[in-house]
């Protein structure tokens, strides 16, 4: 492929109703390779560092966490790639018609899209104990006692992404004194939230489950890139769902609001009386719902944590 094809829709400020019809449609029924989001453009974020004096080099979480507090009063911009121009284009006429958005499709070449996807990408430091950096930076200086290094996957979680940070977060300081032994990445993509594991407990054994067999390649991609792929794990689809353990110490789902409640019971039945179950994906309305269904099923709340839009819950099962 030598080309791809790029429909944008700017200044798009759905409900998060809407947003998910609008990405499911997207991915599912026209096969988008990837999704991004922006506000400010280039430009705007070099004058905004320009202010505060930095041209280069790494920034520091306060100058991050600014220019973050801007965007999010900026109106919303969506990119959303595809391989096929038939796919482009119906998709384009049908987010136009239906939410009358401001919109265009583009062709760009592969090459252009090689060098300019990776500008997105920049070192996520989650905390003292672990940073997420991106495959082609190894020769970052981490300031982390942990580094997980990932190539992400269009479509595939990164660290950069909100729900991500937070399940990493909730990771990291709820969960590393525990005895995490079998864990469950459901709705792995990269693979990063089980990749992580490895960091703290070598000896622990994994189980990736996706519906996309790319996300499983991605997700091995990511085990070599990180010298893992000889540890315990397994890569699963849908197909071979029985494989999966009946327990689990720690289960990670950072998925879609409505396959959190659809997987509710498999969710909480995987996870073993006296683990720890972490769910993201959620907008930060759609967490008090989540929180009142699971805590209903007899999970317990032990942590739930925000950042931008997004929310990220961890939940004990039973006692200890």
């Amino acid at each position: 492929m030598d080309v791809f094809w790029v429909v944008t829709l700017f200044h798009f400020q759905p409900t998060g109703d809407q947003w998910q019809t609008v990405e499911s449609m997207a991915l599912n029924d026209f096969e988008a390779m990837g999704i991004e989001e922006f506000s400010l453009n280039e430009a705007e974020v070099d004058a905004l560092l320009g202010e505060r004096s930095y041209s280069g080099g790494d920034l520091p979480q306060e100058v991050i966490d600014e220019v973050e507090s801007r965007v999010l009063g900026t109106p919303i911009n969506y990119r959303f790639f595809f391989a096929d121009p038939e796919q482009a284009e119906s998709f384009y006429n049908r987010v136009r018609t239906e939410f009358l958005c401001e919109s265009q499709l583009e062709e760009q070449p592969v090459q252009d899209w090689n060098a300019e996807w990776k500008k997105h990408y920049s070192p996520i430091r989650v905390n003292e104990q672990l940073e997420i950096i991106p495959s082609w930076k190894q020769d970052f200086k981490s300031e982390s006692k942990e580094q997980i290094y990932i190539y992400p996957g269009m479509g595939f979680g990164t660290g950069s992404h909100e729900t991500t940070f937070l399940c990493l977060k909730l990771f990291t300081e709820f969960l590393l004194n525990q005895k995490i032994e079998k864990v469950l990445d459901f709705g792995s993509g990269s693979g990063i939230l089980g990749l992580s594991v490895f960091k703290f407990f070598p000896d622990a054994k994994v189980d990736f489950y996706d519906i996309d067999p790319e996300a499983n390649k991605n997700c091995y991609q990511n085990a070599e890139t990180n010298h893992l792929e000889n540890h315990s794990f397994r890569l699963l689809l849908p197909e071979v769902r029985e494989k999966l353990l009946q327990e689990y110490d720690l289960v990670f789902a950072n998925i879609l609001e409505s396959i959190l409640i659809q997987e509710q019971e498999a969710l909480i039945g995987h996870t073993k009386n006296g683990g720890a179950l972490i769910l993201s994906g959620l907008l930060k309305h759609q967490a008090p719902g989540i929180i009142e269904s699971y805590s209903k099923a007899g999970m317990q709340m032990i942590s739930h944590l925000e950042k931008g839009d997004w929310a990220a819950v961890l939940f004990k099962k039973g006692h200890s």
